[in-house]
């Protein structure tokens, strides 16, 4: 039963906001997500070197010379490596929209020198989206 109220409610909010325009697919784009996770650990020592906030700054610079923005955040990570040993470090999730696959290898190429990095986990996803600019937008927009 609970169930059934969950997916009628789900069902009902989906309904009212492709209504205002939100869920609309008019005036989306198809674009590609691209996700990139970088370790701040040393790749020589496996300790982090480079301060989680100078690390922010090293590598939003880089991304603004090739892309107009872009969102970050800190995370932590943890993997084991070839013999065994676990890992557990801070991390820099990135995720840009409308960059080139150029764009992207150019920013990973200077962040992997910068933070002596030995490789950045980078996802690639194609995702619909679009800018909101409020439900009264969508209603004027609707009444032409």
């Amino acid at each position: 039963m609970k169930r059934y109220l969950w997916v009628a409610a789900a069902l009902v909010l989906v309904l009212g906001l492709s209504g205002y325009g939100l869920l609309s697919a008019d005036g989306s784009d198809e674009v590609v997500k691209y996700t990139l996770y970088i370790g701040l650990n040393d790749k020589d020592t496996y300790q982090q070197e480079i301060p989680t906030e100078v690390a922010e700054e090293i590598v939003t610079e880089i991304a603004l010379k090739y892309v107009d923005g872009f969102t970050r955040t800190t995370a932590k990570g943890a993997w084991t490596d070839e013999r065994g040993v676990i890992t557990y470090e801070n991390s820099l999730v990135c995720e840009f929209l409308y960059a080139t696959e150029d764009q992207i290898t150019k920013i990973m190429d200077e962040v992997l020198v910068a933070l002596n990095q030995n490789s950045i986990l980078v996802e690639r996803e194609e995702v619909d989206c679009h800018f909101y600019s409020g439900a009264g937008m969508a209603v004027a927009a609707a009444g032409r």
